[in-house]
Formats: structure tokens, C-alpha cells, sequence
């Protein structure tokens, strides 16, 4: 593997004109690969809390790390991962390989990254313990690592593949179908598997001892099963003298920093998914704890959500080409910003508990298609920005500074729902820890759309 490192004359952005127009089995083909790098961080975003830290009113199961070791080890685990994201980056940009810049990690990192997700899913022991701190944060840190070394070159071949505005709207309406379909089987299939196979199962020839366990096996599956389309039938274009990235780490990092376009994008995003990781997250407490439902009927409604979301996505393309994506982004923030805190309100407004989340999550879903398709075509656009302004193609950098960002956000998110749980509580006594942690998701998805307000790509 050949990695340049000299300066060379910088050259326009678009790929060669002998690269040819990828095909619409193609555009599949890599879209399909969204499903895991959809799936991966969502399951552990809505479930590994629950396998690690059950509520204190459930029979029958131990806790196995506090709520507030959890959201602690998640900083630090998190801030390697996000460590990670950047020198991902710039290496994949300066790569030069027979496979191109990207394919190599993602064909070195998919094992590795569903076996480490396997793993996560078996602590050592089933009772409170350093034992499975330690695991947890070990096996944490292997799966946000290999994420990244995956997903990261992904996501950097779309602008690279696909030049044309309507090509990348139309290529990221499929990506989310994909990232839909990973979301009905993070919240439907797991909640299922976990709420009816809680004593365990034989499953492929194991003795899984419950449905997490169940439900990790088959993603790990579905993680590798997925990104092998990627593999066998995405081909990177051509080498270009816009591809020969010159600057150093600190350097490429201080130049992505610089564009103005991104700073408002990626506080906002980071604050959006902030604000998910707390909803997220607290939902099967919710529905568990103050609706009085099973995790089934939690998957259940997150994939109502999903489906009602999914289905309005060609309702978000089309309202990308009427309407400016700024404008659309900012509407998502803002409506994420004022429902959240109402959603964990349930059956404190004078609505049944179950209704009221049913409806919450009603008006959210055409925010969430918004939320879903808008993102990847607006970093492009940024993306591009920078090619006019630097003369190069650094995609994978920007992914890695969108993840160095976002992946601290989510930190602060998991940290806030861990300290709010064991401040306020998480049980049918004490539920102010989950209606605290929609509020304060509402709050940063607020905060969210007041950076958006001053980006300044009018498109």
C-alpha cells in the first residue's frame, strides 16, 4: 500500500471523464452497505444499556454495571473512537492501493467489526463487577474502532461516485431505505428476540443464555452479509491528481475546520444525535417503566416510527428539490427540539401514557425522514465547497471529523442519561431520570438549530 505524502498542483474536483456513471445496480449495491453502519451503533444506542444495566423493579435479572459506570466508561471509549475518526480520515485519503483509497479497510475492518459487536454482548459474569466494567469498555472501544476503520472510507465514496445533486439525493433516498430497514430490525427484530427468548435459547448450535445474546449473533450476521455488495461490486474511480492530498494530519484537520459551511453542520448534527442517543436510549425504559409494556411493545413502536419515517422519504426528496436543504435541516431540528421533551411526558397530560407516545412518535417521523435523507446531500455539498476551495478530493477526511465530533457528542449523550438515571431514578417510583432525559435532548436539539441558522450554503 502506497500512502503519498509530497505536495502536488491541485486539480478540479470531478472524477476523470473516463469514469463511467454507476449503474443503478450499483447505486444498491453500495447503498446496502448502510445497513450496518446504520444497525451497528443503533442497537447498542437502544439495547446494550438494557442488558447492562436492567431497571431495579424487574424480576429476575441482576445488575451487571450502575448506570452511572456506564455513562462514565462511555467517554473515554467514546473519545478513542472519535480519536480514531480523523486519522481514519487522513490516511484513507492519501492511500493509494490497487483497491483504491477506500476498499482496503472496508474489506479488513467488516470481520473485525461484527465479531467485536458479538463479543460486547457476553460479559464475563452475571452480577455487578469489575470483571464486566472492564470488558464493557474493552469491547466498546474494538467495535467504535472498527466502525470507523468500516464506515468512515464508506461514507467517503459517495461524493467521489456520485457527482450530479440529483444522483446524490436520489443515492442517499436509497442509503436511508437501507438505514430504514436497519432500524426496524434494531428496534422490531431485537425488542422481539429479547422479549421472547429472555431465558435463552439454542441458536445455530449455541447455548445463548438470553435474547441479547440471540439478537447480537444475528447482527453480527447482517453486519458481514451486508458490506460483501459493497465489496464484490463498487468500484472507486480512477486516480486523480485531485486524490494526491498534500496536508499533514493537524494540517488537514485545521483546513477542515476552516470551511465555514462545516462548523454550523457538524454542531448541529452532533447535537441532533446527541439528543437521539438520550430518546433513544430511554425509550425501553419508558415504555417499560411508565407505559407498563414489554421491550417488545418498545421495538414495536420504534419501528412504527421507522416504517411511518420510511414511507415518507420520497416526500423528503421531493421536498429537497422545491425547497433549500437549510431549510428543511433547520425545520427537523426545531420540530426534534419542541417534541422531545414531550415525549417522555407520558401520562402526565391528561393523554394515556401509550397513546401519548404513540402520537409524539406520529409527529415526529416526517422530521426524522428530513433528518434521515437531508444530512449526507448537504455534506457533500460541503465536501465540494472545500474541493473549490482547496483544489482536492478529501472526502474520508471530512467523515473523519464529522465522527471525531459526533462521537463526543454521543458521549455527552450516553454520560447525561447514565447520571439523570442515577440522580433521579429509572424505576415506576422514581421516573424523573427518563422524562429528565427527553428534555434534555430537546434542549440540545434546540441548540442544534440555532448553529444551523448560520450556514451559509444557500442551497
Amino acid at each position: 500500500m502506497d500512502v503519498r505524502t509530497g505536495p502536488v498542483v491541485p486539480a478540479p474536483g470531478a472524477p476523470p471523464a473516463t469514469a463511467k456513471r454507476p449503474t443503478f445496480g450499483q447505486v444498491l449495491a453500495y447503498a446496502a452497505g448502510n445497513f450496518p453502519a446504520g444497525l451497528v451503533l443503533l442497537v447498542l444506542e437502544t439495547w446494550l444499556m438494557r442488558l447492562y444495566c436492567p431497571s431495579p423493579d424487574e424480576v429476575g435479572r441482576s445488575l451487571l454495571v450502575s448506570p452511572e459506570n456506564f455513562g462514565r466508561l462511555s467517554i473515554p471509549v467514546l473519545i478513542i473512537g472519535a480519536l480514531a475518526d480523523p486519522l481514519v480520515g487522513f490516511v484513507s485519503d492519501r492511500t493509494r492501493s490497487r483497491l483504491g483509497r477506500r476498499m482496503p479497510y472496508i474489506l479488513v475492518g467488516t470481520p473485525l467489526l461484527a465479531l467485536s459487536f458479538v463479543l460486547l454482548w457476553f460479559p464475563p459474569v452475571t452480577h455487578e463487577s469489575l470483571s464486566n466494567i472492564i470488558w464493557l469498555t474493552a469491547m466498546l472501544t474494538a467495535v467504535h474502532v472498527a466502525f470507523t476503520v468500516v464506515v468512515n472510507p464508506y461514507l467517503a465514496l459517495m461524493p467521489e461516485l456520485w457527482t450530479d445533486e440529483g444522483d446524490r439525493v436520489r443515492t442517499s433516498a436509497w442509503m436511508t431505505a437501507f438505514n430504514a430497514l436497519s432500524q426496524i430490525f434494531a428496534f422490531g427484530v431485537l425488542g422481539m428476540l429479547i422479549a421472547n427468548f429472555e431465558t435463552g435459547a439454542d441458536f445455530l448450535g449455541l447455548d445463548l443464555a438470553d435474547g441479547y445474546k440471540i439478537g447480537a449473533v444475528v447482527c453480527g450476521i447482517v453486519t458481514f452479509a451486508f458490506l460483501v455488495p459493497t465489496l464484490l461490486w463498487i468500484r472507486e474511480t480512477p486516480h486523480a491528481a485531485s486524490k494526491e492530498v498534500p496536508f499533514g494530519l493537524i494540517e488537514a484537520s485545521v483546513v477542515t475546520l476552516r470551511n465555514p459551511a462545516f462548523l454550523p453542520y457538524i454542531i448541529a448534527g452532533s447535537l441532533l444525535g446527541a439528543a437521539q442517543v438520550l430518546v433513544v436510549q430511554t425509550m425501553p425504559y419508558l415504555v417499560r417503566v411508565v407505559v407498563g409494556k414489554g421491550d417488545d411493545v418498545a421495538g414495536y413502536i420504534l419501528t412504527g416510527l421507522v416504517v411511518l419515517s420510511a414511507a415518507l422519504i420520497p416526500m423528503a426528496e421531493r421536498l429537497a428539490r422545491r425547497f433549500r436543504k437549510r431549510d428543511l435541516f433547520l425545520a427537523a431540528l426545531v420540530t426534534f427540539g419542541v417534541v422531545l421533551p414531550i415525549t417522555t411526558l407520558a401520562g402526565r397530560l391528561g393523554v394515556p401514557a401509550l397513546p401519548h407516545v404513540i402520537i409524539c412518535c406520529a409527529i415526529i417521523a416526517p422530521a426524522l425522514a428530513i433528518g434521515l435523507v437531508i444530512p449526507r446531500a448537504i455534506l457533500a455539498d460541503i465536501m465540494d465547497f472545500d474541493t473549490e476551495r482547496t483544489g482536492y478530493r478529501r472526502e474520508a477526511m471530512y467523515n473523519g471529523m464529522e465522527g471525531l465530533i459526533q462521537k463526543i457528542a454521543m458521549a455527552v449523550g450516553f454520560w447525561a442519561v447514565g447520571e439523570l438515571f442515577g440522580a433521579f431514578g429509572f424505576s415506576a417510583e422514581e421516573p424523573w431520570g427518563i422524562i429528565f432525559s427527553g428534555v434534555a435532548g430537546g434542549a440540545m436539539a434546540l441548540l442544534g438549530a440555532v448553529a444551523f441558522w448560520f450556514y451559509p450554503l444557500r442551497k
